[in-house]
């Protein structure tokens, strides 16, 4: 018995000095191992949106990917980790609308992937670093431009988040600043890939708070952001 404690304490040990080796590591250069990181990141955050025990998370395959399915929904079990975004919901906007208009009744407008939108964005990397976006910090719907985009021609894993986001209901005075707000997690598979991009290394899960402000087709007069 007393061999069985003295083993576990010691695994305890090794695993803490494992865990300050790579703090210290890492301290010293913030990109150190920088793929084994980003995919355990990726696996752990995964995992939460499985279990999506506060009911916050969406989990969707990138649009890009073919499906199996007639529907056009595959389960995340059916493909890697790396097939899906995964998103926590920090701004409902059809749930805001219903609170206004009664359960049903809201009409939030989603995008097409020959859309283009005004959206709200911080992208960052699991170390902290912000590398762009309209915020840097707290998102002021007041005083901060958004950006304008055309869906389709964004990185797979920021189109396949818009394309399942809805701006909100234009009956609603206020409507601008009540559409969908996601912290999205995109796999390097869907984003940069195996290749350096700017600011932003090889293998990176991209980090992004994106809110959705307005969306218009094509045909559409696009609006004047003042």
């Amino acid at each position: 018995m007393k061999k069985g404690i003295y083993l576990l304490v010691g695994i305890l040990l090794l695993g803490m000095g494992m865990f300050a080796s790579c703090d210290e590591t890492t301290g010293s250069d913030p990109y150190a191992n920088w793929e084994v990181r980003n995919e355990r990141y990726l696996d752990s955050i995964a995992d939460v949106a499985h279990a999506n025990i506060t009911g916050e998370w969406k989990i969707f395959r990138a649009y890009s990917q073919d499906y199996e399915t007639g529907s056009g929904d595959l389960l995340p079990s059916q493909g890697e980790t790396g097939d899906y975004i995964y998103v926590k919901v920090i701004q409902d906007a059809t749930a805001l609308a219903e609170a206004e208009l009664g359960e049903g009744n809201a009409e939030c407008r989603g995008a097409l992937f020959t859309d283009s939108v005004y959206v709200h964005y911080k992208g960052s990397l699991i170390n902290g670093t912000v590398f762009d976006g309209t915020f840097t910090s707290d998102l002021d719907y007041e005083i901060t431009t958004p950006s304008k985009f055309a869906v389709g021609g964004l990185i797979n894993g920021f189109t396949t988040a818009l394309l399942k986001m809805h701006e909100g209901d234009h009956r609603l005075a206020d409507w601008l600043y009540k559409g969908d707000r996601w912290e999205i997690y995109i796999p390097y598979q869907l984003g940069y890939g195996t290749s350096d991009s700017d600011d932003i290394p090889a293998y990176s899960v991209l980090i992004f708070d994106v809110a959705l402000c307005r969306v218009w087709a094509v045909g559409e007069t696009g609006p004047v952001w003042n």
